[in-house]
């Protein structure tokens, strides 16, 4: 079992997103750390602060933190108007280190941390490893959405996705990337943006981006499928539905850490007039009323014969083969 921190509770009071496992399974540890207070510093939702190595402006720079989003953990307390925090450095390509979504630890002035209370209405999880982003309300998982984080490359390692704990302070609303057009975009940390996954041209095409959902495509925005999931939930949905200081945490894809194989009993379902993918359920959006119910079939069946060509519905996300 991991924790952001590497470092587990020693207080069974603590629930921050430092030491919950990454463990989506349990419910009640992530809804109780979704809906935790976080400490965040003062400032302009697209300022940074940097961290310094020693209890003075003019010490080393070892990473960023973006200011009224970006949630930090504190690792003293205040020692001669300064606080030593921990987080994932917010560096970005113009910014002052080059700490691509390093953990990093460093000094801040003590006067900049405000303690922020998230609305608790639901709260968000994006999993760098599984490229699933999981919508909780009122302590239980409600939905699974398939996103595209960061995909860093040696030009541009700062297009990595940074990790920890944010909030989503603002809507932006739509804007144009290269030739894309990215919709419904809502601010979590500075220039990196919750949006729907982007379309292509004057006629709307998503195919190309959709494609790549579930796995890294973005240049660190988190891109969000649009067509709806058995919950009728899409990047539409949480537009329409979050607040203001809404929490999102996104795990990061750690050494070591590894997607749990779907057990051989598990139950999906598949339309056996011509269908060409298989579902998490009976019903589902991707699928014609005169198909449904869909007919059941095992987690083993599914990888034999004839099954074993069904792909995944891009629409209510079941188990990948």
């Amino acid at each position: 079992m991991f924790t952001p921190s590497g470092e587990f509770a020693a207080d069974e009071n603590d629930h921050s997103y430092w030491v919950t496992p990454m463990d989506i399974t349990n419910e009640e540890a992530v809804w109780a750390m979704l809906t935790a207070d976080s400490y965040v510093l003062k400032g302009d939702q697209q300022a940074q602060v940097v961290l310094r190595a020693e209890k003075s402006e003019s010490s080393e720079a070892v990473g960023e933190v973006t200011c009224a989003s970006q949630g930090v953990q504190l690792l003293s307390g205040d020692e001669d108007g300064w606080t030593r925090i921990r987080c994932y450095s917010s560096s970005f390509h113009d910014t002052v280190t080059k700490k691509w979504n390093e953990l990093v630890e460093g000094w801040v002035p003590t006067s900049l941390i405000v303690r922020q209370t998230p609305d608790r209405g639901m709260g968000l999880v994006v999993d760098k490893l599984t490229q699933r982003l999981y919508v909780f309300r009122d302590g239980k998982l409600f939905s699974t959405l398939r996103v595209s984080t960061g995909l860093p490359n040696e030009k541009q390692p700062y297009n990595e996705t940074r990790s920890g704990e944010f909030f989503l302070v603002s809507r932006v609303g739509d804007f144009k990337s290269d030739n894309m057009t990215c919709e419904k975009a809502i601010r979590f940390n500075s220039g990196d943006l919750l949006h729907q996954v982007p379309y292509i041209g004057s006629d709307k095409d998503y195919d190309i981006c959709e494609a790549k959902l579930g796995e890294r495509a973005s240049h660190g925005c988190i891109r969000v499928q649009r067509k709806r999931t058995p919950e009728g939930v899409n990047m539409t949905w949480i537009w329409n539905n979050y607040k203001k200081f809404t929490k999102i945490v996104i795990w990061e894809d750690v050494e070591g850490r590894a997607i749990p194989e779907t057990a051989p009993e598990t139950v999906v379902y598949y339309n056996p007039k011509n269908g060409k993918n298989y579902h998490l359920g009976p019903a589902c959006y991707g699928v014609r009323d005169e198909y449904e119910p869909m007919t059941a079939l095992t987690w083993a069946e599914l990888q034999t014969g004839k099954f074993a060509k069904l792909k995944p519905c891009p629409y209510c996300n079941p188990p990948e083969k």
